[in-house]
């Protein structure tokens, strides 16, 4: 099994706080000093991470995906593969160990050049508006991230939507008006549209750009470790989202 990274919580600029989870062991770095390895849960690390008393920033910038809206792959993969007709294996292949998806959310092809590559590996025509609907179809709304919306917004913070996503999944969830989604967020930098995804940074100079603000003033949360530890490399604040209630004590601490 890899060894992960997680860039913890809040980033300051004299702090770089990692832990590398490894089966049932971390590591703990401090400005690249590693400390004696201890055997903890995996859970239980993700739960009880320290927190940083931050200054309040001038813009927030939310992902998407498992913070706003949870999806699963394999459910798109089950979709597709029925209207496919081939296997979960071969379509989890096609679409997932190249870099087919890739190329779809970093906008280098077209929702109808990303089916005709399926249905050339598969030596069959398909119908591209069932396909996309099949690979889009994967998304649960987090009901729990509203409250922590409308505190923002209570704060009269602006805020802004940073995601990796293609133009199928974007469709799937503006046509579905998810209330976590509609109505918050100015600007949407969206990764097929700017043609670079996170951790690149040039997704985020363009956030960074459409924002109004200077970086420092710009918090940004996302799931995934590296997005976060890209963030601030751009100079934003930034933390690793764990869920709804950890985020909410942040935005609580903002004065």
């Amino acid at each position: 099994m890899p060894q992960t990274t997680y860039l913890l919580t809040y980033l300051p600029r004299t702090v770089r706080e990692i832990i590398v989870v490894d089966r049932s062991a971390i590591q703990r770095s401090d400005r690249g000093a590693i400390s004696d390895t201890v055997a903890v849960n995996y859970r239980t690390v993700l739960t009880n991470l320290p927190t940083y008393q931050p200054m309040r920033p001038d813009f927030v910038y939310f992902d998407l995906g498992n913070v706003l809206l949870y999806f699963d792959h394999s459910i798109a993969i089950r979709k597709m593969a029925k209207v496919a007709g081939i296997s979960t294996e071969q379509i989890r292949s096609i679409v997932f160990d190249g870099t087919l998806q890739i190329e779809y959310e970093s906008g280098q092809i077209s929702g109808g050049q990303f089916v005709s590559r399926i249905s050339d590996s598969i030596g069959r025509d398909l119908d591209v508006r069932e396909m996309l609907q099949a690979a889009a179809d994967m998304f649960i709304p987090n009901a729990h991230i509203l409250p922590v919306l409308e505190k923002i917004r209570g704060l009269g913070i602006p805020m802004g939507l940073l995601s990796n996503t293609c133009e199928a999944h974007w469709s799937w969830i503006s046509e579905l008006a998810y209330p976590q989604v509609q109505g918050w967020f100015a600007p949407v930098i969206l990764s097929y549209e700017v043609k670079s995804m996170k951790p690149d940074a040039h997704i985020y100079r363009e956030a960074q750009r459409h924002s109004g603000h200077e970086a420092p003033g710009i918090f940004f949360t996302d799931d995934r470790a590296e997005n976060v530890a890209a963030a601030h490399n751009a100079g934003w604040m930034a933390e690793v989202f764990v869920n709804a209630d950890r985020l909410m004590k942040t935005v609580e601490s903002w004065k």
